[in-house]
C-alpha cells in the first residue's frame, strides 16, 4: 500500500479533530504538563537540565502518554506516565459517564530523595501533578482525586498511582457513513 501525504496528513488531524475523547484529554494534559517547570525541574533528567530544556521537551523522554517504560535503563530516570479511562455512570444514565485519569510516577531508587527539599520524589511529583490539576475545569468539569497510592514496581522504582475523576458528557461520534452512536444506539443523523 502506498502513503500519500493526504493519507499522512489525516492520521495527524487526528490529534486534534476526531472525537476522540482519549487522544482530547491525553492532549489537554500534555499541554497542562508542558507548561508546569516545576514538574520538568524534579523530574531531575540531567541531560535535559544540561542542554536547557524547556518542559515540553521531557515528553517522550521521562513524561509518556501510556504506562511502559523500557526496561533497560543505562541513566537513572524517574518517568511520569498516564492513561485515561471511562466508564457508564448506570445503564439508565446515556448522556454521562465517568473519566479516570491515572498517573503513574515512578522514581528510581538511586535518586529517590529530591537534594533540594529532602522529600521523596515520587511523592513530590505527586503534590504537583495533585496541585496543578485536582477540582479544577481543564477539561469542562471539576476533576477531583480519588485514589493516592504508594508501591514498587520492582527493586529499582518507587512508584505513586494517582487516580483523578470526573463525572463528564458521554460522547457522540459521528462516523463516516452519518450514523452517530449513543450509548450503543444506532441513530442516523
Amino acid at each position: 500500500m502506498n502513503w500519500t501525504k493526504e493519507d499522512l496528513a489525516y492520521l495527524r488531524s487526528l490529534r486534534g479533530v476526531v472525537d476522540s475523547d482519549n487522544i482530547k484529554i491525553k492532549e489537554q494534559i500534555k499541554q497542562e504538563l508542558a507548561t508546569n517547570k516545576y514538574i520538568a525541574h524534579v523530574l531531575h533528567n540531567i541531560d535535559l537540565e544540561a542542554m536547557n530544556a524547556s518542559p515540553d521537551e521531557y515528553f517522550n523522554v521521562n513524561i509518556f502518554p501510556y504506562y511502559i517504560i523500557s526496561p533497560t535503563q543505562h541513566n537513572v530516570n524517574h518517568f511520569i506516565c498516564y492513561e485515561t479511562s471511562f466508564t457508564e455512570l448506570d445503564r439508565y444514565n446515556r448522556t454521562e459517564k465517568y473519566m479516570d485519569i491515572y498517573f503513574y510516577i515512578l522514581c528510581h531508587e538511586k535518586d529517590a530523595i529530591d537534594s533540594e527539599t529532602g522529600l521523596a520524589r515520587h511523592d513530590l511529583l505527586a503534590a504537583l501533578i495533585t496541585d496543578q490539576f485536582n477540582w479544577t475545569n481543564l477539561f469542562g468539569k471539576k476533576v477531583h482525586l480519588v485514589e493516592d497510592k504508594a508501591g514498587v514496581t520492582d527493586e529499582d522504582y518507587a512508584s505513586r498511582t494517582l487516580i483523578f475523576q470526573q463525572v463528564t458528557d458521554n460522547t457522540l461520534v459521528k462516523t463516516k457513513n452519518s450514523v452517530s452512536r449513543l450509548a450503543n444506539k444506532d441513530v442516523v443523523v
